[in-house]
């Protein structure tokens, strides 16, 4: 069952999750995630810890909501003894009044189960029965055990949780066909209820979203009435607090056990220690320990969906351990002998093909580690080692690319070149006008060595007016054309602003030669233009010195046809005799 969304719009490549996730049940594909259901712990790290928001949990309540609504029997709300850290002490009645507000017949603390569960595991290591025995109080771990230690699956305490045992004893209390709802900040305790043979647990509310439904239906808290608890408070209580469940153990043997003479009692909070403590135990360098073992870092009081982000497990576990002094005296336990405590837990062993030594080695290669002396291991990645990331790429969970080390040296080599063979001048210059870079054809032209460039002022090399406007308004400057007089050249030039950096890094592309051409041209062109008016000075005096000679003959021929046509006409005679 898919229990954890991922937004792919806000997934921005930061491999956070993945970084986090203790047994790295996450696909990178396309440059987004997705959480692999089968292979996950439900210990919700990776949504707490991702910095953009993009992962939630899908877990759907209308179906309790409705059920509330329905009526027709008892209405049960089991509190995980970790409200009073997530709720505040001072809310405690309060709180009961709000879940009442809800439509809850009934208000009851889960801390009644833990202390059930305390005195069963009391009651094994007296027994000494077991080698080493690991709580089995947090889901998570269970699952972590079963799927990826499935041979430690014997040294789990075969023991209900306190949800299951407090929901037992419910059961009994009012009714078999009751509606029993158990709130509390973990992810892992949905999956455990959904999937218990006994279904003592009729759903799953996270404290996180109790408080948006409170919200949505405009109840709060320290306005509520005052409610009540079905039971007394329990010293177990302690539970969602470091090294908890230990005290609580120990408070429950007496002085003079053999368990002390045999056993040693130790508290593992967070995944790193539980994963390191279960390789540990299953190469066979652990025995003879009671083992509290929580997935979350501070234990159930930091749990991933407790109502608000912050983390503070040490000032919450103090609250925790401040109110239980304080009811001290009101502590009475309930009697759940009654309920059958014994649980069967089967291996359920994550299927993974790993690949052979040769696979591995191509994979590795891909990405220029040839060597194992080229494996950094830097966690980059979000794998603990390079070997462990290209099984991974083999599995198809994660991408070559991935390789921070690997693709950091490429982008280097590619600017590196870029910036060598580039017959530009690229100048980047910081906010003091100082040339913190600069690339081989710059270095060309101020006919200097880089060491001898960087840091210096660039008013030493160029005109700095465009430098100084791109820094001081913190503005690109478009390309246009530059005349630098001093160094000879002329270029066509853009300045980029560099918020992050607040560089301003100059692109000068030479056009010296192109500009020279078109000077030359330019002049060409004015001496052929010359010539040709010349030409045509000279044509126009010949043409009018021909159209004045062609005037004078066409007049004495004129005068010669007018006579010669008397001549004929009249036959030589008088042209006024009549």
């Amino acid at each position: 069952m898919k229990y954890i969304h991922v937004a792919q719009a806000n997934c921005k490549n930061c491999y956070k999750c993945l970084k986090v996730c203790p047994v790295k049940s996450i696909r990178y594909k396309d440059n987004h995630v997705e959480v692999l259901d089968e292979e996950c712990i439900l210990c919700g790290r990776c949504i707490r810890n991702c910095p953009q928001h993009a992962k939630s949990l899908t877990n759907d309540i209308s179906a309790i909501r409705g059920a509330l609504r329905a009526g027709g029997r008892a209405r049960v709300a089991a509190l995980a003894p970790s409200y009073i850290a997530s709720f505040g002490a001072d809310n405690r009645f309060k709180l009961a009044g709000a879940l009442r507000r809800l439509g809850f017949d009934a208000v009851e603390e889960t801390a009644v189960g833990a202390h059930a569960v305390t005195r069963e595991y009391a009651r094994i290591l007296e027994s000494g029965k077991m080698d080493n025995m690991i709580t089995t109080c947090c889901s998570s771990l269970v699952f972590l055990v079963q799927k990826y230690f499935p041979r430690l699956t014997p040294q789990l305490a075969p023991v209900l949780s306190p949800m299951e045992a407090h929901g037992a004893w419910l059961r009994k209390k009012y009714g078999a066909d009751a509606l029993i709802v158990f709130f509390a900040p973990c992810i892992s305790k949905i999956e455990e209820a959904r999937t218990s043979p006994a279904h003592n647990i009729s759903g799953v509310v996270t404290f996180k979203q109790l408080s948006e439904w409170l919200e949505e239906e405009d109840i709060s808290i320290s306005s509520a009435p005052e409610g009540f608890f079905g039971s007394d408070p329990s010293a177990s209580a302690i539970y969602p607090v470091f090294e908890g469940i230990t005290e609580d153990v120990r408070a429950n043997l007496p002085p003079d056990s053999p368990v002390f003479d045999r056993y040693s009692f130790l508290s593992l909070q967070g995944a790193k220690d539980v994963v390191e403590m279960l390789e540990e135990m299953q190469a066979g360098r652990l025995h003879d320990c009671f083992i509290e073992a929580g997935i979350c870092y501070g234990s159930c009081v930091n749990g991933p969906e407790k109502p608000d982000s912050g983390y503070m497990p040490i000032s919450t576990a103090l609250e925790l351990r401040r109110y239980l002094k304080k009811e001290e005296k009101n502590a009475r336990e309930m009697d759940l002998s009654s309920v059958e405590l014994a649980r069967v837990i089967e291996p359920t062993p994550v299927r993974m093909e790993i690949p052979d030594e040769k696979t591995i080695r191509s994979i590795l290669a891909q990405i220029g580690k040839t060597d194992p002396s080229h494996e950094l291991n830097c966690g980059s990645c979000g794998y603990r080692t390079c070997r462990e990331k290209a099984i991974a790429v083999y599995q198809k969970k994660a991408e070559l690319y991935m390789c921070m080390p690997y693709m950091s040296q490429i982008s280097e080599t590619l600017a590196n070149v870029t910036l060598s063979v580039s017959p530009d001048y690229i100048i980047a210059v910081d906010d003091a006008l100082l040339v913190r870079e600069c690339n081989l054809a710059a270095q060309h032209l101020f006919r200097l060595t880089r060491d001898k460039i960087v840091g210096r002022r660039i008013d030493d090399f160029l005109d700095p007016y465009d430098f100084a406007i791109s820094i001081g308004e913190r503005k690109d400057i478009p390309l246009h054309k530059v005349r630098y007089k001093k160094r000879g050249i002329t270029v066509n030039q853009t300045v980029v602003y560099i918020k992050e950096q607040g560089l301003a890094i100059a692109f000068l592309h030479d056009i010296t030669k192109e500009e020279e051409e078109a000077e030359e041209l330019g002049r060409l062109k004015l001496d052929t233009m010359e010539m040709a008016q010349n030409v045509i000075d000279k044509q126009m005096t010949v043409a009018q010195e021909i159209a004045s000679l062609l005037g004078e003959t066409t007049a004495e021929t004129k005068v010669t046809l007018t006579k010669l046509k008397n001549l004929i006409i009249y036959d030589g005679k008088n042209e006024g005799n009549g």
